[in-house]
C-alpha cells in the first residue's frame, strides 16, 4: 500500500536573525510539496469522466 511507505520530505529552511535581539533567529521552514496523491486523483478524475461520457 502507499501509506505503509515512509516518504523522506525536502524541507527548506531559512534562518533569519531577529531585530533587536541578541543570538535569536526565526526560522522560516518551507516543505517541498508532495504532488503524488494529487497526480493520483487525476488519474482517477480523468477516468471516470471518460466513462461516464461514453
Amino acid at each position: 500500500m502507499i501509506l505503509d511507505e515512509e516518504v523522506q520530505q525536502q524541507r527548506k529552511l531559512e534562518i533569519e536573525p531577529i531585530q533587536g535581539s541578541y543570538n535569536s533567529y526565526f526560522v522560516n521552514e518551507k516543505g517541498k510539496r508532495d504532488w503524488s496523491g494529487n497526480i493520483y486523483l487525476a488519474c482517477l478524475v480523468a477516468i471516470l469522466a471518460i466513462a461516464f461520457f461514453t
